[in-house]
Order: C-alpha cells, then structure tokens, then sequence
C-alpha cells in the first residue's frame, strides 16, 4: 500500500546537486579601476641663496688685505690659504704673500712647496723677475704665491716696509694687470715682521680664538693697527666649540665680539678636517663634500668682497640639572 508523504516546507536539499555561482554585478555596480595618478612634479622655485650670484667687488683694487693676529698657532696662515682660494674660485686674481721670513709655511698648506725657487729678496737684488718669483697654482691660475725669502736665508739689512711698498706698486703695473687682492700672512708677534708685513695694507683681518691669551694679543694688535692708519679691521673668531660655550667652558662669540669692538667677518668652528688637510697640502676649502669649517671660510670670503659683516648669535646654555635638594635650595 502507497503511502504518500508530504513534501518539506524547505526545498534547500533538491539545490544541493547544483552548483552555486557567484552572483555577476549588474551595470549599475561595475566600478571602474582607479588609475595611479602621477605624482606631481616639484616645482623648481628659484634660490635667492647669494651663492647663485657672483659677489661684487668693492673698494678699489688692489686691496691690500693683511691677515694678523699678535699670538702664534690662531689659525693666520691656513686663514689666508682658504680665503685665498675661496676668493680665486669666485673669480677674482689673488696674490698671497708669506711674509714670515724664518717660518714660512704658507706654501706648505697650498702644497706649493716644491715650485718655490725664487722669492722677494732676489727680486729686488736683480737675481730674477718678478713673475719669475710669483708661483701659480695650477689648480686655479688666477692665484699666485710669493715667499719674502728662504727660511734659512738672511735679509738685506734695507729690507722693510719700503719693500712691501714697492711689491704693491709693481703688482698695480705689471703687463698682465693688477690683481684684485694682496693678502699678505703676517708672522706672530709685534716685532719687526709685524710693522713691515702692515706697512702696505690698508685693510686687516685679524684673526682669534676664544680665549684670554689670544684676546689680549688682538687687542694689543688692533690698537697698533689703527695706529698705522688702518681703520679697516674686521675679526674672524677660529675654533669656536659650541659644546664647550653651551657648558660655559669657553666665550661665546658674543662676548669676543664685545671685547674687541671689531666687526665679524666669520667664525670658523673646530673641525679635525683642518689637520689632515694642512698635511696633505690640500687646502680645506676644495674638499668635496664640503665640511663646515670650509663653508665657514667660502662665506668669510664673500663678505671680505663686499666689505659686509656678520651679527654674533647668542648661544643658549644647557639648563642645570636639579636635584631632590633644589626642592630646600640646594
């Protein structure tokens, strides 16, 4: 006997045996695939930065420029080697003169030292010529080196001032024309060196370093130099550590700047760099990457074209640590 069951209110198990296919989107929900849009290009804004222009000279040329500092070991010799160039690489003729005439060291630093082989007191003996004396760097032709004389040589008992006098008269004259800048490196101390190496400048730059010894040698220095007529007296403040002022271990720049009463031409901080530079002859200003030490001079340079100066920024110092003691004063 048929016995007839009724069907389940579910139909979900006659739908099994069938594949289930995933439901097509309709136009209406088909999304375009966004596409990557380009980055935007940077625009190039054009630098204001005084790099991009050259510095215009002025004062009237030749300026005799005389780089002194009364104390020995301040850095006055690898200051006029890198302005020196720094000067050259903006386009300008130098010719440095060491006017240290038992320790010249000015050729070692530009790495000049073997191309010396006439100096000043040969010159004016009649033994060579002038240019015959003047050493060009082949790495910048517009700078040139002259050496007073041999470090183990003597002078002529008429040497001095007058000599240097006629040195500047001769460079004004020459055939290929004046240079822009005579830098002369004046040797330590304030004897006779020092009066024949200012006797031609009518600028100075006077170098220092935050300490009392030399502080007291520049102002010594100043009160000469303005003596001798030169007005023009701008301060470059070397191995400047902003550690040691931060920790008031060392005079700020500011406090130098008030000391002396001269206008800031640059401050150069301590860098190791300047060593190794010194010793390969290799002045501090064409090494690539740059380091700040020589940025430092490029910039003293660009203010010593344009007679500029720079303002001393005040150094915050480190707060003092306080205790469980400062709570009752201590």
């Amino acid at each position: 006997m048929l016995v007839l069951k009724p069907l389940p209110l579910n139909p979900k198990p006659f739908l099994l045996n069938k594949p289930i296919l995933p439901k097509t989107p309709t136009p209406q929900t088909l999304k375009p695939h966004p596409r990557p849009r380009p980055r935007p290009r940077p625009r190039t804004i054009p630098s204001v930065l005084q790099w991009n222009r050259k510095p215009e000279l002025a004062g009237d040329t030749p300026r005799v420029v005389v780089i002194t500092s009364g104390k020995g070991g301040v850095g006055k010799t690898t200051t006029t080697a890198n302005v020196g160039l720094s000067l050259a690489r903006l386009g300008f003729s130098v010719v440095s003169v060491d006017a240290d005439v038992g320790l010249r060291n000015l050729d070692l630093l530009l790495g000049l030292e073997n191309r010396v082989n006439y100096t000043l007191v040969e010159v004016m003996n009649g033994d060579c010529r002038l240019d015959q004396a003047l050493v060009r760097d082949k790495r910048w032709t517009n700078f040139e080196l002259l050496c007073i004389s041999k470090p183990r040589s003597k002078l002529p008992l008429g040497f001095g001032g007058k000599a240097l006098v006629w040195l500047v008269e001769s460079l004004k004259t020459r055939p290929e024309g004046s240079p822009d800048f005579i830098l002369i490196d004046c040797p330590a101390g304030i004897d006779a060196g020092f009066i024949t190496a200012i006797t031609p400048a009518n600028e100075a730059v006077l170098v220092t370093t935050p300490d009392i010894t030399s502080l007291r040698d520049a102002d010594r220095v100043t009160g000469l130099l303005e003596c001798d007529g030169i007005r023009d007296i701008k301060m470059i403040v070397n191995r400047v550590r902003t550690d040691m002022i931060k920790g008031e271990d060392m005079m700020s720049v500011l406090d130098v700047q008030e000391m002396l009463g001269l206008a800031l031409l640059g401050v150069i901080p301590e860098d190791s760099e300047v060593i190794r530079s010194t010793n390969r002859g290799y002045p501090l200003v064409l090494n690539k990457p740059p380091t700040l030490a020589g940025l430092a001079f490029e910039q003293a340079a660009w203010r010593l074209v344009e007679q500029d100066s720079m303002k001393a920024v005040m150094v915050e110092e480190e707060p003092k640590k306080r205790g469980f003691f400062s709570f009752f004063g201590g």
